[in-house]
């Protein structure tokens, strides 16, 4: 599979990254502040330019010249890498501000790498103010944009210019990957009912033996390391990478957004999210509540679920309620047990066990993973989990073998009556992966109770292969013709 091409926005602190980076995006993603060094290590969303899928890059602010802020050094180097790994840079400086002895350096380094760059000049608000530009021509690069990312001035232009720096095959490769998330964002459609029309073709196919294809293509494998904090979520994102990616630090909280990592290892590909730490609510204040907002988008987007618990506290019901969240959103989870380095004996290992069975009971078919990242043991045992997670999660049951299993499932075991009507199950296909989603047509789906549905869904777990995940099972009203 292609790559998709990454987009890295740079700049000194303060000059409005992260509002670009959102408006970019169309939603609030990065952390907004109007205190420099906010963002402290990289955050990576998939965006859509204009019908292109890329990987938008946010960093924190550019100052290697400065000592007051924390991290600053550690976030300089951030930003290098983003500039270093990226196939267009979007250079952000402030129009209001004009061009300043750290803009200057900031230049420098980019014309070190070589990369196509474009200059987006902020903070434009009024038309008048583009003759503000030409001042930052003598920063010595071509592109000079002007932007107001506030009032959605020059969007446009600059996701134009954008597209015509990118190499011709990572272009194609931003259109195929935004077409295959148009196919999924079909599928929901007819999920929810919103795409009626579809819908009942889809119930007609169906009925007339019809075999329903999902069309779907190899990704990068999306992993959220998640957790309390301070349980070495970004040690463990570190050990898998090979590198310092995340800022680690003794400090709880020093991960303040997600960030993206892209690794290859052998011919399996993965984007590692390493997250802020999940607070109990009551404990969120400030930016610290729009990092546990991030956090649980991380999940949202992920494949699988690495739930990080250390070995010497054991887990906890915040643990439990992250890994509910996990659940709700139908992602595949493994429980990874953090610094076993720490356990001194059989009995602290009996002890872990046992407090694992009792938080995780309701999920016994997570598996468990016992690492440590500061050693690196571990660490292929967890890679294979992810591995055989996503195989699960991305798995395809054709419709026919799906409805002689439901056929054979209704003759052992037929649903309770309701309102003295029998309930019937005519017939149902899988209409996407991620998860294993299977759509049933019924006369009476109000009339399914919880029980029934949790006995078909550990049916079809045990006949399909979906012995690690959760899978979701969709029922819709349809009369048989």
């Amino acid at each position: 599979m292609k790559r998709l091409p990454v987009v890295a926005i740079v700049g000194r602190p303060n000059v409005g990254k992260s509002s670009l980076f959102n408006r970019l995006l169309k939603k609030k993603v990065a952390i907004i502040d109007d205190t420099a060094g906010v963002t402290r290590d990289r955050i990576v969303q998939e965006a859509d330019l204009d019908g292109h899928k890329v990987l938008l890059v946010d960093t924190g602010g550019v100052d290697p010249t400065a000592s007051v802020h924390d991290f600053a050094k550690e976030t300089t180097e951030q930003a290098k890498r983003a500039m270093e790994e990226a196939d267009v840079i979007v250079f952000v400086v402030d129009g209001k501000e004009g061009v300043t002895p750290l803009d200057e350096e900031v230049a420098r380094i980019l014309r070190k790498w070589k990369k196509p760059v474009i200059v987006a000049v902020n903070k434009v608000d009024e038309p008048f103010m583009e003759d503000l530009i030409y001042d930052f021509y003598r920063l010595g690069f071509e592109e000079i944009i002007p932007v107001s990312a506030i009032h959605k001035i020059g969007i446009p232009t600059l996701i134009e210019k954008i597209l015509e720096k990118l190499p011709e095959d990572l272009k194609e490769a931003a259109r195929e990957a935004a077409e295959r998330e148009e196919r999924r964002e079909r599928a929901e459609k007819l999920i929810s009912g919103e795409d009626v029309s579809g819908l009942e073709e889809l119930a007609e196919n169906l009925e007339a033996g019809e075999e329903f294809l999902i069309e779907e293509e190899k990704e990068p494998i999306k992993v959220a390391i998640v957790g309390r904090p301070n349980m070495g979520k970004s040690t463990l994102l570190n050990a898998l990478v090979g590198e310092e990616r995340a800022i680690v630090s003794d400090i709880p909280g020093t991960t303040r957004d997600a960030i993206d990592t892209y690794i290859k290892i052998g011919d399996d590909e993965f984007i590692f999210i390493d997250t802020a730490g999940i607070r109990r609510r009551g404990k969120i204040k400030d930016i610290e509540f729009y990092s546990y907002l991030r956090a649980l988008d991380a999940i949202d987007r992920a494949d699988v679920v690495v739930l990080l618990i250390d070995a010497e506290e054991g887990p906890t019901d915040r643990d439990a309620k992250i890994a509910g969240i996990a659940l709700e959103k139908f992602k595949p989870i493994i429980i990874a047990v953090n610094k076993i380095d720490k356990l001194k004996d059989q009995k602290d290992w009996e002890r872990i066990q046992r407090e694992l069975d009792l938080t995780f009971d309701f999920i016994p078919y997570a598996p468990r993973v016992f690492i440590s990242a500061k050693e690196k043991k571990g660490l292929n045992e967890l890679l294979k989990q992810i591995k055989d997670l996503y195989r699960q999660y991305t798995k395809k049951v054709r419709t026919g073998e799906f409805n002689r299993t439901l056929k054979e499932l209704m003759e052992i075991h037929q649903p309770p009556v309701y309102k003295n009507k029998v309930v019937k199950i005519y017939y149902g296909t899988q209409v996407k992966t991620k998860p294993p989603t299977f759509l049933m047509f019924s006369n009476y789906p109000e009339g399914i109770p919880k029980s029934f549905r949790r006995f078909l869904e550990n049916r079809f777990r045990e006949k399909f292969g979906f012995n690690k995940i959760p899978i979701r099972l969709v029922f819709k009203k349809r009369e048989r013709r």
